[in-house]
């Protein structure tokens, strides 16, 4: 941690943020499937679609601020303490979910030990629902956090930033450029040196550990705000602006949304998730803790309210995104804490 970094609660409120964030992310995904493109409903959720997506490399930064920060770097410990608590907890909640939509249809009976062990070996090879997909690419991060940890334990922050510009660069604007101009020679030659595919994901486990470890000047922070901004009104207008197609700037790894998603990392540091009263950060960070369950569980509840004719669409999207997204999140979240005091391998499943 930074010296002088008295706001040591920040990352539990960056967390409960990011996660409800996310949950509207999908929830508006899932209502543009549902609705004509280009009518009214569509394009309200497409904005809630827009303001959300940097959501998803807010994830990884979270998780690479954290185990960058507290994890150690022997590779044993990685992979005892990483990466199989991770490939548990993709499994298991891959195989409740194969479980519960034919239980809800009421064919429940239909469950036998083979049949459960096909689950087991889809959820192992891919076949898992749709949320659990950002659990991969983890676990994967998780196979070199030994080297990355290494990495920013050792490195200088010139070496850092040199790191984070690389990953910039090829992960993001190469192939926005790309996007735009196909037949280039950077593209060509970023086709064939697939060094995006190696550095996407780490510059966002990297980068959420960055901006927690160091302490960033004023005019950066400002800078990072500043593009923030900018970022957020690419993603939602940048195929207006340019004429082309919505998909180079909606995109993961799109640099508008990557500057989003850091600019509100950076914001929650140093300004939302200031609190000097130690029992509202406790509680914060407690419910931080839970975050990642909510989000595993909160589709569970989507799957419920389904059953029971609760339509995303029965109003104003406007409206029924954040409502339903806040509902599904305090729905989720005592089933979150339930399941973490579970001895042992509660922690593993949240």
């Amino acid at each position: 941690m930074a010296k002088g970094d008295r706001n040591v609660g920040w990352p539990g409120f960056f967390r409960v943020f990011t996660v409800l964030c996310a949950i509207m992310l999908l929830l508006a995904r899932q209502g543009q499937q549902l609705t004509t493109a280009g009518s009214g409903a569509w394009q309200a959720l497409s904005v809630y679609e827009g303001l959300t997506l940097w959501t998803v490399p807010a994830l990884f930064m979270l998780w690479g601020m954290s185990a960058l920060e507290e994890g150690k770097p022997q590779v044993s410990s990685s992979l005892t303490g990483l990466v199989l608590p991770a490939f548990g907890l993709l499994v298991f909640w891959g195989v409740v979910y194969a479980i519960v939509p034919p239980l809800l249809a009421g064919q429940g009976g239909n469950f036998t030990l083979a049949g459960l062990a096909d689950l087991l070996l889809s959820a192992v090879r891919g076949d898992t629902y749709f949320h659990l997909w950002v659990l991969y690419p983890l676990i994967g991060l998780y196979l070199v956090h030994p080297v990355l940890h290494r990495f920013t334990v050792s490195a200088s922050q010139g070496e850092v930033r040199y790191l984070l510009g690389l990953c910039f660069l090829f992960a993001a604007l190469l192939p926005l450029w790309s996007a735009f101009r196909p037949d280039s020679v950077l593209a060509g030659l970023l086709d064939r040196l697939q060094v995006h595919l190696v550095l996407g994901w780490v510059g966002c486990y990297v980068g959420g550990w960055y901006l927690r470890h160091y302490t960033i000047g004023r005019i950066p922070e400002y800078v990072l705000y500043i593009l923030g901004v900018l970022g957020l009104v690419l993603t939602l207008m940048g195929h207006r602006l340019t004429g082309g197609s919505r998909e180079p700037w909606q995109r993961l790894m799109a640099p508008n949304v990557l500057l989003t998603a850091a600019a509100f990392c950076t914001l929650f540091r140093y300004v939302l998730g200031v609190s000097e009263e130690r029992s509202r950060r406790r509680a914060v960070s407690q419910i931080g803790d839970c975050a990642l369950g909510v989000y595993l569980i909160h589709q569970l509840w989507a799957l419920i309210f389904q059953r029971l004719g609760l339509s995303l669409l029965a109003f104003s999207p406007a409206l029924s995104v954040p409502l339903f997204a806040l509902a599904f999140f305090l729905l989720s979240l005592p089933f979150a804490w339930l399941i973490s005091l579970i001895p042992g391998a509660g922690p593993r499943l949240t």
